[in-house]
């Protein structure tokens, strides 16, 4: 179940400072973009975001990859436009490009048709279950071009495509820890295997709080800041505890206790004591953890024994949600110092 990287030598140690990396096999980062493409054929298989498409032509082109999460209308470039032609896009024919082409003469219509499929397009999508012209079918059969065709609005069509391409496309990453739905905070735990993060992660289980994954958090970007993390298949609800082996959560304490996916809002990482190493006092100092380009905040607890560190990482949510409602007791602290230290308040 462990995953099988190790801690670099530039990572030994607590980290220190803000905007740190995870610390991963060389030649890796949590910055990286897995940008792996879906198939033409994915989205005529799909059934989750009802996309409801046929296939009118351009078979064997339902292998080609889509890279690009956004789609476009062809508008403009249905007149002749063919600069503003984005051949890696999702290409959408509505009412409009459709009724546009059926007003010209047919040479015309033709010439259009033809320029277009020259451009070595991704796909096309008809909405609406539009009577698709004759000499368009044919063309993007020749180039191997799929042209599929949907029942749904053009508007509903684009909202849903949007959806599953962003979903699927969105930069993503691996990350060693354990992520827990604490009070609604997405909390991610890391440090060193065998400090005990599983271990903690069930103690908190048995307070009421809920597991995503253990061991590894496939972490996706959704949108400009969002990071959401989830379990592979192959690990969904299964923690593993040294000396017991691997338990299934959602069999143990039931389905309330296992959470699909979950934003990450804080980062918690647990490290070794040592009394030589700096460690936050008073809490004035904010440092972040950076994933996907995303700087999340991030807390340092230190391990030794008999502290319980479960509650210390859902005091850390606790306070995470304070601060989001603009409450920072170190803050707070500190402007009282200053307060009695002019001869105000005590």
């Amino acid at each position: 179940m462990r995953a099988s990287w190790k801690r670099t030598e530039s990572c030994k140690g607590p980290p220190r400072g803000t905007g740190r990396e995870a610390c991963l096999p060389p030649g890796e980062d949590l910055a990286e973009r897995h940008m792996k493409g879906i198939e033409v054929q994915q989205l005529v298989d799909d059934e989750l975001y009802g996309l409801e498409l046929e296939v009118l032509a351009g078979k064997k082109g339902l292998a080609r990859k889509i890279y690009n999460p956004r789609i476009q209308k062809l508008g403009l470039v249905i007149t002749g436009h063919m600069v503003y032609l984005h051949p890696h896009r999702v290409q959408i024919l509505g009412n409009i490009e459709i009724s546009y082409l059926r007003s010209l003469s047919e040479a015309e219509s033709r010439r259009i048709i033809r320029e277009l499929c020259k451009n070595n397009v991704v796909c096309f999508i008809v909405s609406r279950n539009l009577k698709v012209p004759e000499f368009f079918v044919v063309s993007a059969e020749e180039k191997g071009i799929p042209l599929l065709r949907t029942r749904l609005v053009t508007s509903i069509f684009i909202e849903r495509i949007t959806k599953l391409l962003e979903e699927k496309l969105a930069p993503s990453t691996t990350v060693h820890g354990v992520l827990m739905d604490i009070l609604g905070v997405g909390a991610l735990i890391m440090g060193r295997p065998g400090i005990g993060k599983s271990e903690n992660a069930l103690e908190l289980i048995m307070r009421g709080h809920r597991l995503v994954v253990d061991d590894a958090v496939h972490v996706k970007k959704i949108g400009a800041i969002d990071l959401y993390g989830e379990a592979p298949e192959m690990i969904k609800s299964l923690l593993e505890i040294r000396g017991v082996g691997i338990v299934d959560i959602r069999h143990l304490f039931g389905v309330s206790a296992v959470l699909d996916k979950k934003r990450i809002d804080l980062v918690i990482e647990l490290f070794d004591w040592d009394t030589s190493l700096e460690c936050e006092r008073v809490g004035l100092r904010e440092e972040k953890f950076k994933v996907l380009s995303v700087d999340l905040p991030f807390v340092r607890i230190p391990i030794s024994s008999g502290k319980n560190v479960s509650a210390i990482i859902e005091l850390a949510c606790r306070n995470f949600i304070l601060r989001r409602q603009g409450i920072n007791t170190a803050v707070e602290l500190e402007k009282r110092m200053q307060r009695s230290m002019e001869g105000g308040v005590e």
